[in-house]
């Protein structure tokens, strides 16, 4: 929401738009549930309940579990139990050379009958026990039905009823969510305010700067001799001379100084020299201003000596043709470290002398 540190805390527009609506949504949905919202004064004591129904229901089918796997073992174990036959004792004998007399047939086929009558109360014992567990999955398996009947109507009822402290908790979920969409309205309002005025100042530089170029357009003569007069003053003072450019903007005309090395102090200073003496031409053209120009020492600080001799050279020959007062103060010291052909800087200065090598010198009885 536009630029500044009021925008970045306020948001942009469209992101507040999205949050918004999500917002909501999301909030009439609670209410929603809010309203249709039955509080059940029991619901703690049917859902501990349903729990011990599950409970019961998941031992009955562990215990269903054990008693398959029971009837399987069973199952395998009858088929097991039978007899070998009294053909297959004498073929083995028969094999080995050796002939069982008839004493020993009778006398296996006792054993054989006791054997038989062994396996055949073993298979009924074994038969009573597989019926025993399938009976006893059957009746889990009815136990388990009417649990899980009971359940079923338990768990709906849960289901369509709430308990009181689920009540509490929407509702105060639903008052925070009410919270936050009101701080997002504001904010999206504010947004869209200030994103409205950010447009309409926009709007408002982009006129502005289609009137700087047409009064760009209608002044081009004024500005070529301005343009000119700095070219002037810089080609004195410098072999590559500088140049200005004025740039029309939505913030207003930017002057430019393109020049060689003007990164630095000493010509940065000379271009608000050259500057300065373009603007008294300017005047003299038109009869403006007052007719005096001050430069303080400081303007010559990190300029090369032989810039300074330079520069006070052209500035006493630019208020000669223009007409115009020009005072410089400047530390003796600064102002004779460099000579130049046809100027002599002892012609221009002034008969007061300061100095504070006595003890009535000084200045306004300051010394320094």
């Amino acid at each position: 929401a536009g630029d500044g540190t009021f925008g970045s805390i306020v948001g942009k527009s469209s992101d507040l738009r999205t949050k918004l609506t999500v917002a909501e949504s999301q909030l009439n949905a609670l209410k929603s549930q809010v309203s249709e919202f039955r509080v059940l004064p029991r619901y703690a004591e049917l859902e501990a309940e349903a729990d011990q129904l599950t409970r019961k229901i998941n031992e009955l089918s562990n215990a269903n579990i054990i008693d398959m796997a029971a009837i399987k073992d069973l199952e395998r174990a009858m088929q097991l139990e039978t007899p070998p036959a009294l053909i297959d004792l004498q073929r083995v004998y028969k094999e080995a050379g050796i002939a069982l007399p008839g004493v020993a047939i009778k006398r296996y086929e006792e054993v054989q009958s006791f054997h038989e009558s062994v396996i055949s109360n073993r298979r009924e014992y074994l038969t009573e026990e597989l019926v025993a567990a399938k009976q006893r999955i059957d009746l889990r398996e009815q136990e388990k039905q009417r649990l899980d009947t009971r359940r079923a109507s338990v768990m709906e009822i849960l289901r369509s009823h709430g308990a009181l402290d689920q009540f509490s908790k929407l509702q105060g979920e639903c008052g925070r969510l009410q919270a936050t969409v009101e701080s997002l309205r504001q904010r999206f309002a504010a947004a869209e305010q200030l994103e409205g005025t950010k447009n309409e100042m926009e709007i408002e530089r982009n006129h502005l700067a289609l009137r700087l170029r047409r009064d760009f357009s209608e002044q081009k003569s004024r500005l070529s001799e301005a343009i000119l007069a700095f070219e002037e003053t810089s080609k004195r003072l410098y072999e590559s001379a500088g140049s200005m450019t004025i740039e029309e903007t939505s913030n207003g005309p930017v002057f430019k100084f393109p020049i060689q090395g003007s990164g630095s102090k000493g010509i940065k200073n000379m271009q608000i020299f050259c500057f300065d003496m373009m603007l008294m031409r300017l005047c003299a053209s038109r009869g403006l201003g007052p007719q005096v120009l001050i430069h303080d020492s400081h303007l010559f600080d990190g300029v090369d000596g032989r810039q300074v001799i330079s520069a006070l050279k052209v500035g006493a020959e630019t208020a000669t043709e223009l007409g115009f007062q020009y005072i410089v103060t400047m530390n003796e010291d600064d102002a004779f470290k460099e000579t130049i052909a046809g100027f002599d800087l002892h012609d221009y200065m002034l008969p007061t002398v300061l100095t504070d090598a006595k003890e009535d010198g000084g200045l306004f009885g300051c010394r320094f």
